[in-house]
């Protein structure tokens, strides 16, 4: 088989473009912006009327004894003003004291809703999941990027969580997939730090010090409420994007990997069905193999039987080049490298 037909043949993550349209999208990005939109339609179309109860887990304690000791105050009007409730986020979002209760799933249908009475979130999350998404599942396969983006979410679930509970918020809920984003986001400019963008298309500025802005700006809210903000209760959201950052950063920095554990936890060796599609190769790879001297090469008749030393070498090959599928080229060893490097000069002195 030549090289260029294996599935797990990829170059360097660098060559990657991002795709022309939607339709170019690789596929776990694809799904995800799928279902993120098709999520956020019905979340506004798929309503009951606000109950008491709805009004009561809106309000606080400190809004609740004054609102009810007062003379004007009467519970209909005040539901007369309260908007619908959207049954899937009734259902789905990460509210803490619905998880500690023992609803679990939670912890993963959040990131698929978005707040309903704006676009913004949803419009930026979608942006930077096209931007950077797509580029990170080219680079990794489409397997790891999906294991790492759903890790993602529960990691910034279980931060969410865990801040919320520290600083007495449970009863806020959240939801957005602005903590996985946000791993995405630092795993991408680790990967590409001087990459330039332009503030509102005018500015340029190294993504790394956009991405450091941004970061600082969701770390200040959650420093005044671990502080003892008093009555501020921001930095509860925050808190969520923060742990998806770091997770990302842990992750590149700490070459893990999750489709090993994903194997052994499903007791398979085999490839998931999301990686039954190749990924186009790039115009450049930075594996130096010469796809018309391979072509040729097949082309020809067999002269001579295979050496032992050219089978041994080739099955080495494979199992550097599935490696690069399962866990990146970053992942590679210098002996590794090495054996790259000498089936690149066997296949062009055939």
């Amino acid at each position: 088989m030549g090289i260029e037909q294996r599935d797990y043949y990829r170059g360097d993550s660098r060559d990657y473009g991002r795709p022309s349209g939607f339709w170019d999208m690789p596929v776990v990005c694809k799904r995800l912006m799928i279902a993120v939109i098709v999520t956020y339609v019905a979340q506004i179309v798929i309503t009951r009327p606000a109950t008491v109860a709805d009004l009561r887990a809106t309000m606080s304690q400190q809004e609740l004894e004054e609102g009810e000791g007062s003379p004007d105050f009467a519970i209909e009007d005040a539901l007369a003003w309260t908007p619908p409730v959207s049954v899937l986020e009734d259902v789905g979002d990460l509210n803490p004291s619905k998880v500690a209760g023992g609803q679990v799933w939670r912890l993963v249908t959040y990131a698929f809703l978005h707040e309903r009475m704006g676009v913004w979130s949803i419009l930026i999350n979608m942006i930077f999941l096209y931007w950077f998404g797509t580029r990170l599942e080219q680079m990794y396969g489409p397997t790891e990027f999906a294991l790492f983006y759903f890790a993602s979410i529960l990691v910034a679930a279980v931060a969410f969580l865990g801040f919320s509970f520290y600083t007495g918020n449970a009863m806020i809920s959240n939801v957005g997939a602005s903590g996985a984003i946000w791993a995405l986001v630092v795993l991408y400019v680790i990967h590409h730090p001087y990459e330039q963008v332009h503030i509102y298309f005018l500015f340029p500025i190294q993504i790394r010090w956009l991405a450091l802005i941004y970061l600082l700006y969701n770390l200040h809210p959650v420093l005044l409420q671990l502080n003892g903000g008093g009555g501020f209760v921001g930095g509860i959201s925050q808190a969520a994007n923060l742990g998806g950052a770091a997770f990302g950063a842990l992750y590149f920095y700490r070459s893990w990997r999750l489709t090993p554990l994903w194997q052994r936890v499903r007791g398979k060796s085999s490839s998931s069905r999301w990686q039954t599609r190749t990924v186009r190769a790039p115009a450049r790879s930075t594996i130096p193999f010469d796809r018309g001297t391979l072509d040729a090469t097949r082309s020809e008749p067999s002269r001579s039987p295979i050496d032992p030393a050219t089978k041994k070498l080739e099955a080495q090959l494979d199992q550097v080049l599935e490696k690069i599928q399962t866990s990146g080229r970053e992942s590679l060893t210098d002996e590794e490298i090495l054996i790259l490097e000498q089936a690149s000069q066997k296949y062009r002195d055939r």
